[in-house]
């Protein structure tokens, strides 16, 4: 995937009230669902670390928390978590939900329940953890590998959201188009797409392209740290390169 055009890697600082001493968020991506999230008390929590046999480059990183959203090989590589960070599987060993609502400094993360697949044959997938994340003044979700539509409870159980990371990559989890109702139901500020077809992958995945097309206020970052000053008042699409 090469890189965009606008130069520089972009720090993404989310200022939400006027004169707060510390509203900086810092949200890296390192491909496919992998993501750094560094809250405003400095909680560094990484998602979803997918194995080398991906493709994607391996990042060196110590994150406080992980967040695993179930248990595939491009999801739960926790090797990729140096240090002693807290790990929070959303499922258990036998494939069950495992219900996740933990306070970690200055975030609360929790579970919601959700399924990896849409179509009864394949339920093989199994079963999927939406994680949720409050901090000071936003709240994030991390839809993991979601396959079907959110159902009203599960909706209710995510609450309001300000930046989404879902999947719009199609064949293991929603397509463009069933990203798009889930967005619609969510409505947040800002929209991180992931789980889609890169250059470094030969997972059969759509490209982001498909998600992009026909939609307004899209931006592509070069580089895989983001940026931005305050909540904007239109939804916006970020769109980053990986490293």
């Amino acid at each position: 995937m090469k890189n965009f055009l606008i130069a520089g890697a972009l720090l993404l600082t989310l200022a939400f009230a006027p004169g707060a001493a510390n509203s900086e968020v810092k949200i890296q991506w390192f491909g496919q669902s992998c993501f750094l999230i560094s809250s405003p008390g400095g909680l560094k929590i990484l998602t979803d670390p997918f194995n080398p046999e991906l493709g994607y480059p391996m990042p060196e990183l110590a994150p406080d928390a992980v967040l695993i959203s179930h248990e595939h090989f491009d999801h739960n590589y926790i090797q990729m978590a140096k240090g002693n960070p807290r790990i929070f599987h959303g499922l258990d060993k036998t494939g069950g939900w495992s219900k996740v609502d933990a306070t970690v400094k200055d975030v609360r993360i929790y579970s919601v329940n959700a399924y990896h697949f849409d179509n009864p044959k394949d339920a093989q997938r199994g079963k999927n953890a939406i994680f949720v994340m409050e901090m000071p003044a936003m709240r994030l979700a991390h839809l993991g590998d979601v396959g079907r539509a959110l159902t009203e409870d599960q909706i209710k159980q995510i609450g309001k959201i300000d930046v989404l990371f879902i999947p719009v990559g199609g064949t293991y989890t929603v397509d463009a188009k069933a990203a798009d109702a889930i967005i619609g139901r969510l409505n947040p500020r800002i929209i991180f797409p992931m789980h889609y077809k890169t250059a470094a992958i030969s997972l059969p995945l759509a490209p982001v392209d498909e998600f992009l097309n026909g939609k307004k206020n899209v931006k592509k970052i070069a580089g895989n740290i983001y940026a931005i000053s305050k909540l904007p008042q239109d939804q916006e699409i970020i769109v980053m390169d990986y490293k």
